[in-house]
């Protein structure tokens, strides 16, 4: 892997370069394809950087999966943010399934695991309690992408990849947070409302390139 990893960091870098520019320059332009692509792109690149590294299998689904979430919420429209949901959540479970196969059940199960598991179901119960009023029909989508995204930081803790793979899983968690809160609830028109698109995206695009980036490490 170390013979590959210069030109995957320079694919890590070509997608930082990207996202940069799209999150300056293009984030609040109307829905168009340039926008859809350059939305895109810098996932697309990580999954090439992972798949040239020799990552396995599973974490270029993952980096895959969540490209299309990113073209998906792209598009004006529930469609279009239902699609993304899914997506989103399938490159969730892809990363999951890859932290629990580097793990033994005993890992799951000591005082550090139980404490992090309370601290993940209070986390996202407040934030589902915060959002619960304004979900309508998305209530069950909702809680199902909720418990898996939690799922995901507990198997990435319990698998314990690196301090940079396990940041990047947090800032995901944030954003995610964050976009949730600036989907569904009711925000006055502030500079916080109007940091939310740029607080979303650049923390995601971290989170990202710094699990992809920690493990190429």
């Amino acid at each position: 892997m170390g013979i590959m990893a210069a030109p995957a960091n320079l694919l890590v870098f070509a997608a930082c370069v990207i996202a940069l520019i799209y999150g300056v320059f293009i984030i609040q332009r109307p829905e168009n394809l340039f926008r859809s692509v350059m939305k895109t792109l810098p996932v697309v690149l990580l999954a090439a950087a992972a798949l040239t590294a020799g990552l396995p299998l599973v974490i270029v689904l993952a980096l895959v999966a969540c490209a299309a979430g990113d073209w998906f919420l792209s598009l004006e429209g529930e469609t279009g943010f239902l699609l993304g949901l899914g997506a989103f959540l399938l490159g969730h479970l892809f990363y999951t399934s890859h932290f629990l196969s580097l793990i033994s059940l005993d890992q799951l199960f000591t005082t550090d695991m139980g404490l992090l598991a309370l601290i993940l179901l209070a986390l996202i119960a407040s934030v589902l309690l915060r959002l619960w009023p304004y979900l309508n029909d998305l209530k069950i989508p909702v809680v199902i992408y909720a418990v898996a995204i939690a799922a995901m930081a507990f198997a990435a803790k319990a698998a314990n990849p690196g301090q940079i793979v396990l940041a990047g899983i947090a800032l995901f968690m944030v954003s995610d947070i964050i976009l949730a809160q600036e989907r569904f609830t009711p925000l006055a028109n502030s500079m916080l409302r109007r940091a939310m698109p740029y607080l979303v995206w650049f923390l995601y695009f971290a989170g990202q390139a710094l699990i992809v980036y920690g493990m190429i490490g």
